[in-house]
């Protein structure tokens, strides 16, 4: 008798065994078959904020607003300090000085390097990202939206030239995102982020010689980076090279 409840304990526990495999093999395909439309997700997402930070300054709090309002679902279960959430973005956008800023930025270009898409949960992924942006700006040092929240262009610091007049020199300031991480959730809507963060940047200035004769400064500034050790992610994983030419908007 006892033989035959031990006998039958192992059945039902190998069958048990046996649809945990079925269900994450199942789990996991079904995640492969969505990183297409992660991907793309996350290029438009690259497309819209760059060209949500493009125009007048009167224009920018509104349009970074829809930016968010398109691409963000409310989340507030993060372990993750440093990533900025929907609610975290529309209060800097809100309490952002941008009329007061000087400038504008008035085309702007973006190069994604690359993409790495990992499974992270069971409705959840993680993307990492390498891309690029240049902003031609009018003068002025301009707020501008990036995947951490709002900054602010120092132009200043990157001149060693004494006719350098922020007030009147234009030029083009580059960023490099080699750290950009993202937490996306799939909603009746398709993928969206819940939380983005990047863990250091480096910023470039290049004047525009027909307005100043300021020389770029070669060194550049960094932000600090944080190691992150906050979001789960599975060993499926994808790597997505970008090997198209830069992407404009004006």
């Amino acid at each position: 008798m006892k033989l035959r409840n031990i006998n039958r304990g192992l059945v039902l526990g190998g069958v048990l065994a046996l649809g945990v495999v079925c269900y994450t093999a199942y789990d996991n395909n079904q995640f492969k078959t969505s990183k297409p439309e992660i991907e793309q997700t996350m290029r438009d997402y690259i497309a819209d904020l760059t060209s949500a930070n493009v125009g007048s300054s009167d224009k920018l709090k509104s349009q970074l607003t829809d930016f968010v309002d398109k691409h963000y679902t409310d989340y507030t279960t993060s372990d993750n300090e440093y990533a900025s959430s929907k609610s975290g973005l529309l209060d800097e956008i809100n309490q952002a000085e941008v009329a007061t800023q000087g400038g504008d930025i008035t085309s702007a270009e973006y190069d994604i390097k690359e993409m790495s898409i990992n499974k992270s949960g069971a409705d959840g992924a993680k993307v990492t990202m390498i891309y690029n942006v240049c902003y031609d700006v009018s003068k002025g040092d301009p707020t501008f939206l990036t995947t951490n929240g709002i900054s602010t262009m120092t132009s200043g610091n990157y001149t060693n030239s004494d006719n350098y007049e922020p007030s009147t020199s234009s030029y083009k300031a580059i960023f490099s995102y080699e750290n950009a991480e993202f937490y996306l959730l799939r909603t009746s809507d398709g993928w969206k982020i819940a939380t983005s963060s990047d863990y250091g940047y480096g910023e470039d200035y290049s004047f525009d010689d027909n307005n100043s004769d300021s020389v770029a400064d070669e060194s550049k500034a960094e932000s600090e980076i944080v190691p992150d050790s906050s979001l789960a992610e599975s060993s499926d994983s994808a790597e997505n090279t970008d090997s198209e030419g830069a992407d404009s908007v004006e």
